[in-house]
């Protein structure tokens, strides 16, 4: 196996690790304590964004919404093939405004906008934090 075949299967199944917990976290159901995984988390996605071979974020398009976005959420795995289901999450600055910069990014949203991507394109995977869907902002004081 070459080093592009390796990463790509390790890319695979990270992703795959990754689905796999986002699916615990939403379907863990307690008889006691019912869905309070998803409560601890404040989620039930891992957000992300892919870097390519040249060392860019990857961004796509949502041409309905009419927006731009790096930040993505792992929906559907293919192992064999070593594509990925992937959808959009909507980044805002704390002016609710689009943004694609990760210091500028106080919120991220979920989007129902899907796409497919082909793995070999990709070199890396980096993880966010799941509270970036929960979009509470504060704003320390100066003083």
């Amino acid at each position: 196996m070459n080093n592009d075949n390796k990463r790509n299967h390790f890319l695979c199944d990270a992703l795959y690790d990754i689905k796999a917990l986002q699916d615990m976290m939403k379907d863990f159901h307690s008889k006691y304590f019912g869905q309070l995984l998803v409560k601890i988390v404040g989620s039930d996605t891992i957000p992300f964004f892919l870097v390519t071979h040249n060392g860019t974020h990857l961004k796509l398009l949502d041409t309905v919404k009419q927006f731009e976005t790096e930040f993505f959420r792992i929906e559907a795995i293919d192992r064999e093939r070593c594509r990925g289901t992937i959808s959009l999450l909507r980044a805002f600055d704390y002016e609710d405004r689009d943004t694609n910069l990760i210091a500028d990014v106080v919120r991220l949203e979920k989007t129902s906008t899907e796409k497919s991507i082909e793995l070999s394109g990709i070199y890396a995977i980096q993880l966010l934090k799941p509270e970036m869907l929960k979009g509470k902002l504060i704003i320390e004081p100066k003083w």
